[in-house]
């Protein structure tokens, strides 16, 4: 049975955050879509989770303090620089506020690590085309279940001073 990676679970509570908080983008709030958009497209927002670190705890079961790192792409379209770059200040606030007020994301994080926050705009074509990218460390604790028969008995020789069958060891573990 295929679980479902908790950073994509992270992703789509994310997403559903977004739609419901009213942004500027409306109900064009996406996951797993291309980056690219046409300006009659605009305002949007896309999500992704393209890095997800994961530290052990150590030697023990299979645990890990784990930071997905949530991106948010807001895109806007105007007339003018100054119209773009003031969608974008209102979008990225609505996307950070709405994320981090959210009780449904951070109820299923233990923190926030990181948030950065970027604004781009581009002048090139007949109308001002500008991004803002949200991207925020969110952090949880994962632990993977071990799979197979479980452990249940070791054994071994032991061998000292050149008597190689010095004690034989055997370790019996409880059915759990």
């Amino acid at each position: 049975m295929m679980t479902i990676p908790y950073r994509l679970l992270l992703r789509e509570t994310a997403c559903r955050v977004l739609l419901a908080s009213g942004t500027d983008a409306g109900e064009k709030v996406f996951t797993a879509r291309s980056m690219p958009s046409e300006a009659k497209q605009l305002p949007q927002i896309a999500l992704q989770v393209p890095i997800d670190r994961g530290e052990s705890f150590g030697r023990s079961a299979p645990g890990f303090r784990r930071v997905a790192y949530l991106v948010a792409v807001g895109k806007v379209s105007h007339s003018s620089a100054e119209k773009t770059e003031l969608a974008l200040d209102r979008l990225g606030s609505q996307i950070e506020y709405a994320l981090m007020q959210s009780p449904a994301l951070q109820g299923m994080i233990q923190q926030v690590t990181e948030i950065d926050l970027r604004v781009q705009i581009d002048a090139s074509g007949e109308t001002f085309l500008g991004m803002v990218t949200v991207r925020l460390g969110l952090e949880y604790s994962e632990y993977f279940e071990l799979t197979g028969l479980p452990l249940a008995e070791i054994g071994g020789k032991m061998s000292a001073n050149g008597n190689d069958d010095f004690a034989d060891l055997r370790v019996t573990f409880p059915n759990q």
